[in-house]
């Protein structure tokens, strides 16, 4: 059986003697945080045989953080290997040990790779998002690192902040039922942090998302209460695979992160792409779609106000839905409407266009605010649509007012 111990020194060593130089970049790069820097430091060392200063770099990652049971789990084998004791290191001493190790390992894993993805500058710019200004920052979450990145709103493009290890559900991700203790995937935008007293499992903080959306349960997706949240205290992180379907943080960073989970609506993005596929994306293909979603949403736009029907309803495909109504419902509502309707005045502001990830379809959430006047109605809210690709042109499959 290979040992904990083993397992970090040649992981280690073919993370970072592969790849020395970007190792040697990330690591002075002031924009990571000290916990995980160190935790890198403690495995580089470690593939070097440097067991005293990897023993230094670990007992300073435990000062930090006195809870982070990866930093122990190392610390103890360290010592045992300093002690030559090498059949002792890491012993499988049952099943719930060894599942608790494998959870460990994985766990390292994903920190240190996270490491050797390209500058995370660069993550930003591949993901299909146009933001309006107000849209402040995003969220997005790649379920496959273990990794939840923050950005800002840069003139409705995507600048990087900061990046962090989370923690999904238990049975991974793609949730669509009640209680299978999955992570959702797709975009949602968070809702109002929870001010009661909750128990310590959710640490300093809880911020639900508003899963499931409306497109959700029109796909029937089930269940609720997926937030993003803390720790316990007495816990620095959680194993990749650990929750019953929340994102989970430390402490630390759900306090960091506060002010942007604190500001209304915020959007987050959770993903199943994988970096690797999102940053070999090209730029310009991005560019390309927003701007014919762009176009498309101005020509549905003027098809209304001219009252064409035809054209209008040729913008959604024939099976869209509008709110929870089928397509034969509203269009015949829609066609009495604009039968009736004078003096139509429809203005648009705000548009955001995100990426909509966990479908085989290629899908974009739009989101606007919509002003609408007639001689019938006069009236104004967020509209959402998700337009999908079909037949080399982009048509709405769902809209609805929030």
């Amino acid at each position: 059986m290979i040992n904990f111990f083993i397992f970090i020194l040649v992981g280690a060593s073919l993370l970072f003697t592969s790849n020395a130089c970007a190792l040697d970049n990330i690591t002075h790069n002031q924009k990571l945080k000290k916990t995980e820097k160190l935790l890198v430091e403690t495995a580089d060392k470690i593939s070097e045989g440097e067991i005293d200063a990897a023993l230094e770099a670990v007992i300073n990652l435990i000062d930090i953080n006195p809870n982070f049971k990866l930093a122990h789990m190392i610390h103890g084998d360290l010592l045992l290997l300093q002690s030559h004791n090498y059949d002792q290191v890491s012993a499988d001493t049952g099943k719930q040990y060894k599942e608790k190790i494998s959870d460990l390992k994985l766990e390292l894993s994903r920190r240190i790779k996270s490491f050797n993805n390209v500058d995370k500058n660069l993550i930003g710019s591949k993901i299909n998002v146009l933001l309006a200004e107000d849209k402040k920052y995003l969220i997005f979450v790649d379920v496959k690192s273990s990794r939840l990145f923050a950005f800002s709103n840069n003139k409705g493009k995507l600048e990087y902040i900061s990046d962090y290890y989370i923690s999904v559900g238990k049975n991974g991700y793609g949730k669509k039922i009640e209680g299978d203790k999955k992570t959702p995937i797709g975009t949602y935008f968070t809702e109002k942090k929870i001010t009661r007293t909750l128990p310590d499992l959710y640490g300093d903080g809880a911020y639900p998302i508003n899963f499931p959306s409306t497109y959700d349960r029109l796909n029937n997706f089930s269940g609720y209460g997926i937030w993003i949240h803390g720790t316990p205290s007495t816990t620095y992180s959680r194993p990749p695979e650990s929750s019953d379907g929340c994102i989970v943080l430390s402490n630390t960073d759900i306090n960091e992160l506060a002010y942007i989970l604190d500001e209304p609506s915020t959007p987050v993005i959770i993903s199943d792409t994988g970096l690797s596929k999102i940053t070999s994306r090209d730029v310009s293909n991005i560019g390309i779609v927003q701007n014919e979603i762009l176009s498309r949403i101005q020509g549905w736009k003027r098809s209304w106000e001219e009252k064409d029907i035809n054209n209008y309803l040729d913008y959604y495909t024939d099976s869209a839905k509008y709110n929870n109504d089928n397509y034969l419902k509203w269009t015949t509502h829609k066609k009495n409407v604009f039968e009736k309707s004078k003096d139509l005045i429809i203005k648009i502001e705000n548009i955001s266009l995100f990426e909509y990830p966990g479908d085989h379809q290629e899908l974009i959430l739009v989101q606007f605010k919509q002003k609408y006047s007639s001689n019938l109605l006069n009236n104004e809210m967020i509209k959402q649509q998700i337009w999908v690709k079909r037949d080399s042109r982009w048509s709405i499959i769902y809209e609805g007012g929030t």
